[in-house]
Parts: C-alpha cells; structure tokens; sequence
C-alpha cells in the first residue's frame, strides 16, 4: 500500500509563497485568541474555534514553525466549555439534535486530535475523549431517524453560512443539507487514534444511513458529503484493506475496510459526474447549478482522490488531484491568502439527473462569486490551509517493495520541493505545470540506495530506477510534451482548453488563453474584478 513518508518535507516556490501568505492571512485579528471564541454569530457552535485550531495546526506541520497565536489560543480553550465538556449549549437527552452543533464540533474534534498527534499534550487527549463520550455516543440510534427527504426537512435553501431551517423528528435540520455527517470526519480520526469500540458503532450506523442518501435529489451539501466521504476513507484504512495495515490479523475487518472503500469511491464517482464544475471546483450543493463554489469542498475533493490513489493505486486520482489542486484551488487563493467563493463554471455533466433543464444555459465565465474578492473568511481560509499541508504532505509518498525489492518512491505532484526521507535527500526542481521540464536529484545517505521513482507528469508516469553509493548524487531529468488539448464540456456544447493539467481561460473573454492560477498574483482590485472566458 501506498503511504506517507516519515520524513521532512519543504515546500518551495510557489507552494511555499501560498503557504507563507496564507499563515499570515491566519494572524488576522479575527483569528487570535480574544475573538475566535465569540465569532460564531450564526449557531455553528465550535466550527470558528475547530476550524482555526486545525488551520493553524496544519500551517505549523507545513513551515515547521509554531504560530504566533496557537500557544494563547489552547490556554483560552478549557475556560469557554460548557459543564459538559464541549461548545455552546449542552445537549439534553429529548430534545432536538442540532446538526450544526455536530458539524461545527467535527473541526473541533479534529483541530484538537492534530494538536495531540504533533504536540503528544495528553490533557488534549482527554479533552477530546468527553466531546466524544457527552457529544457524539449518545447519537447511537439516533441517526436512523434523520431526515432525508425535502419534505421533511422543509425547502428554505441556504446562503454562504447555513442557518438551522427547521425540526424534524429529533433533528434541528440546516440549510447545510447533511451536515450531520460531517462528523463522520472526526469520529474516524478518534477511531483511528483511540480504537474505541463505542465509536465504531457509531460510525457502522451513520455510514449504513449516509450510503442510501438520494444526494441529488436532496440537495445535500457537497461539502458536508465530501467531508463525510473523507471520514469513510479513513475508517476503511484503519479496519484494513484486504488484509493491509489497519486491524492487523483480523480478516473480518479488512473485509469492512474494502466494503466502506467501495461505498466511498461510488459516492465521490457521484460528485464528480453530477457535483464538480468544469474547473474542477464544486456546486455547493447536489442538484443545484444556481449556487456557488466552496473551497471548503474543494479541499475535500482533493484529500478524496488523492487518499483513493493511495488506497487503490489509480493514477487517473493523480491527474485528477493535479487539475483541482491548480484549477480550483489555485483560482480560489485569493491575494491576501485567503480563499473565496466563485460563480461556477458549467453545467452538471447529466443536469437533467440533477433536475435541472439544460436549456437555462451554461455559464461560460470564471469570477468571484460577490462583490469583491468574495473571500470565505470564516470557513474556507482555515480549510485552505489544511489543504495546502495536505498537498505537501502528499507530495512524497513511499511504498515498501515487494520480496525484498527496492522501495517506491512516488512524487504525484513534480512540482519544487526538498524532502529528507533519512536514507534519502530528495531535491525536485520543476517547470511544471507551466513549462514542460524537471529535474529530480536523489542524494543517499549513509548507505547505498536502491529504489524506483515514479514521477507523475501530465501524459504519462515516469518511472525511474536509480542506486546511489552512500554520499552520491543521482539526478534524473525529463522534458515533457505540453500540448493544448480541446475537450467537450460536460453539457456537450462547449469546450475547454488543457495545457497539460492548466486549464486555461481569456481575461475579460479578450487577448490568448493563460492558467487560471494567477489569481493568487493579482491585487485585490483586479481580483475582484477578474473574469475569465473559460468554455467556448
């Protein structure tokens, strides 16, 4: 199987500016210690605090540098929880669930267990382990009962927060339809860090209801889905994939591992045919195209395919993380390093399985989404950031080889970066995505070293063997074709243009086609008024 490096990875070049201009966009006042835990003024208990803590977690995994604000902001915590242990109101067995309140607790959960894995804080452990017990095991049952339907949640649709729209049954429902799965994010992580037998319940429950959800026809959220995806993903690679990692010996649960793998891979084939825009972002929600894009979902998309190329050794998951990492994502990075909303660029690839009737047009035009630069500030600047670690983080993976062979080295992104793998130095220096050259130079260290590089490139995999004797250098140079392709859009009307992995789109539908990726480089003016003539 496919896995993370135990080594050091540093970002360099463009990866490292996004990096470095996000950190500082997450020392804004609205992120320090005296606001975060009065900011949430739209009933997400926990989302604003989760969010931060693991924003700033993963910058500090990514720089390997401690924020400036981090230290305050973990001494604030104990103080702002309720008698129960956990944020806002305390959950009294009777009356309503507030999904919200569990989806804002998963980035909590999950901000607090990244704290623990780098800082190994065990009264961060046991702060985690009552959100867990007074918060979430009480749901068991409860979830069998959640509203699915579009009646019986009501039809108020949603703005760019989601506010509680109704009651259902025992559920207080939101216009972030399935929200209440998001947690699926966190309660994985507890699971695979803690192995509690009460949450594994939990999480057989919730995925046997969130599997025969009708997403299109529901309108769920694409974010709260992917995320709960994500969740599946994790659960399926800590009980085992036939007989690999996880429950080590327990046949039985890697049978489980495959199971859940599979019902994620159908339900982010889903979201790729019926919820992804033609620049690889999201519809905010399932069925809807009179919405917006959400870099929150993006982050998630990204983190699924390249989890499910990790899993299932698909490289199709490679292009398909390169094309939303500098298409969506990278449009998405605003100036000031935060991330925003965009209009969303085409149509569903069947709108009619969406209900929607393609005679309503397509949107041919990239842009903000608002006024301005449309930034997400209270939620998707802090999921940036755990996108961007994630990223480096999946920029060097390692395989073990097979009968003794030499171990694989996998660079899924071939883009600039130095890695120490201890027996190894690994220094790429790339013109990708924009010129089609690179150059990988391995160092050994201590002992001689054997092994095969497998270097994602737009149109192919290239795979290298090299052996270096201790203290040498092997360098490994290539020149990749970067021709223009037209493709057909989704709707079969139009077309788009790929240089490579770059999409590529007219500023003002006027002068030649260039990459979407240097909205990042422009001022907050011309950001705000960017729009990029896209299909054609």
């Amino acid at each position: 199987m496919i896995g993370f490096s135990n080594g050091r990875i540093e970002a360099v070049g463009e990866l490292a500016a996004r990096i470095t201009q996000n950190a500082a966009r997450l020392s804004a006042p609205c992120y320090r210690p005296e606001a975060i835990y009065t900011a949430d003024q739209s009933g997400w208990p926990g989302d604003w605090e989760g969010r931060t803590i693991l924003a700033l977690v993963s910058l500090w995994n990514a720089l390997g540098s401690k924020p400036p604000y981090i230290d305050l902001i973990m001494e604030n915590f104990p103080e702002n929880l309720n008698e129960a242990g956990y944020l806002g109101p305390v959950a009294k067995p009777g009356e309503p669930i507030d999904e919200q309140q569990l989806s804002g607790h998963n980035w909590l959960v999950r901000g607090l267990i990244e704290y623990y894995l780098l800082t190994s804080d065990e009264s961060i452990r046991g702060m985690i382990l009552k959100i867990v017990s007074n918060l979430y095991i009480p749901l068991k049952g409860a979830y069998h009962g959640y509203p699915l339907g579009k009646t019986a949640r009501g039809n108020k649709e949603g703005g760019y927060a989601g506010v509680i729209s109704g009651t259902s049954g025992r559920w207080k429902t939101s216009t972030d339809v399935g929200c209440a799965f998001m947690c699926l994010d966190a309660l994985s992580q507890v699971y695979e860090v803690f192995r509690l037998s009460e949450v594994k319940e939990l999480l057989e429950e919730m995925i046997g209801v969130f599997e025969r959800i009708d997403f299109v026809g529901g309108n769920m959220q694409t974010h709260a889905s992917l995320s709960a995806v994500r969740g599946i993903l994790r659960f399926a690679e800590a009980l085992g994939i036939d007989g690999e990692s996880g429950e080590s010996g327990n046949n039985t649960a890697g049978a489980k591992g495959r199971k859940y793998l599979d019902i994620a891979s159908r339900i982010f084939d889903l979201y790729l045919r019926t919820g992804m825009t033609e620049n690889y972002a999201n519809y905010n929600w399932f069925g809807r195209i009179d919405t917006w894009t959400e870099p929150c979902a993006i982050v998630d998309s990204e983190m699924v395919a390249l989890t499910l190329f990790r899993l299932k050794k698909d490289v199709n998951y490679l292009t398909l993380a390169n094309r939303i990492r500098f298409n969506a994502l990278g449009y998405a990075q605003r100036p000031g390093g935060g991330f925003g909303t965009d209009k969303c660029l085409g149509l569903p690839e069947d709108p009619a399985a969406c209900g929607i009737d393609p005679g309503t047009g397509c949107n041919t035009f990239l842009s903000p989404s608002g006024s301005g630069i449309s930034e997400a500030y209270w939620c998707c600047t802090m999921r940036g950031s755990e996108g961007l670690w994630s990223m480096l983080r999946h920029s060097v993976l390692t395989e073990r080889g097979v009968g003794g062979g030499p171990d694989t080295v996998w660079l899924p992104f071939s883009t600039d970066l130095n890695a120490d793998l201890g027996n190894m130095r690994i220094k790429i220096r790339s013109g990708l995505p924009y010129e089609g050259n690179y150059s990988v130079s391995v160092t050994a260290c201590g002992k001689p070293v054997s092994a095969v590089l497998m270097i994602y490139t737009p149109d192919r995999i290239d795979r290298r063997e090299i052996s270096a004797a201790p203290g040498e250098t092997v360098t490994v140079n290539c020149s990749v074709s970067l021709d223009i392709n037209k493709v057909r859009s989704s709707d079969g009307k139009h077309f788009k243009l790929l240089r490579g992995d770059l999409l590529l789109g007219e500023k003002n539908g006027e002068g030649s086609p260039a990459p979407l990726t240097d909205m990042f480089d422009l001022t907050l003016e011309e950001a705000g008024r960017d729009k990029r003539k896209v299909l054609v």
